[in-house]
């Protein structure tokens, strides 16, 4: 259930709002999204939870619970792991979606950087539409196209976790060449990840009704709630709360660091 629900997700990539983002802003999701996923791979490659750290950087940078779920199956995650995953970015998640508006006003940023902030972070489509809902018409658009701009990425990321489930290997004496193992890295590629593609090229090259658009995204809601609570009597409270301990503070950095970078770009636009 959840390969399917990561595959009707690309239903919700409607590439229009794209077009009405100014390049200015471009680099904000750039620096978000590379920010999580480098923080990520620092932590996995320092800490015994490195599927954990996997996903809390892939539902930071991209989409939340539908990124981690669209990733735990390359990464052999346990239920735990995603437990502590799913709670930790859902958490942070909320908290942003509360203080990240009135935070960027202390701090004197219009309401179009603030949208750029909100597209650029905010984990899950529900966050930015929540958060974005106070600030105008414009600039809420401006912070879902982001937003539809980071979900796009979940494919290069899922290659990303793919090549490190299978590191390409140096020739063999066979002589088997680098072309044929390509092939066999394609042919290794999860079904979900080709299905998201053509999904996202249905919705934005078919006239699809809106009935029919709002209907699938709230099928895939539900499949991925399912799944996420299928997976949950899976869980030992325990062992989520023993790895979820030494869990907050590194997906807090990660999150601090990605606010960092964001802000970052905007006071250098201001220049």
């Amino acid at each position: 259930m959840l390969a399917w629900a990561t595959i009707l997700l690309g239903f919700e990539l409607q590439t229009h709002f794209l077009a009405g983002i100014p390049l200015a802003f471009v680099p904000a999701v750039c620096f978000s999204v590379l920010g999580a996923v480098v923080f990520g791979e620092w932590l996995a490659r320092r800490s015994q939870q490195a599927a954990q750290a996997r996903m809390l950087a892939a539902g930071n940078a991209i989409c939340g619970n539908s990124a981690v779920a669209a990733v735990q199956p390359m990464l052999g995650a346990s239920p735990a792991q995603i437990g502590v995953a799913v709670t930790l970015i859902n958490a942070l998640g909320l908290l942003a979606t509360l203080f990240l508006g009135p935070a960027a006003s202390l701090l004197g940023l219009d309401a179009t950087e603030k949208a750029v902030l909100m597209g650029s972070l905010l984990q899950s489509v529900g966050h930015v539409s929540a958060a974005a809902s106070s600030i105008g018409d414009g600039p809420a658009l401006l912070a879902m196209s982001l937003k539809m701009g980071r979900i796009l990425l979940l494919i290069p990321l899922l290659l990303w976790f793919q090549g490190l489930r299978n590191p390409s290997k140096p020739n063999h004496p066979s002589g088997k060449s680098t072309f044929s193992q390509k092939i066999t890295l394609l042919r290794e590629i999860p079904y979900y990840v080709g299905g998201f593609v053509l999904c996202a090229l249905a919705t934005n090259l078919i006239p699809w009704s809106d009935w029919f658009l709002s209907s699938t995204k709230n099928l895939t809601q539900w499949m991925l709630w399912i799944a996420l609570a299928a997976i949950g009597m899976n869980i030992r409270i325990a062992q989520v709360l023993q790895q979820g301990r030494g869990a907050l503070v590194p997906a807090l950095g990660m999150f601090i660091f990605q606010i960092l970078l964001v802000l970052g770009w905007l006071l250098f636009l201001r220049l």
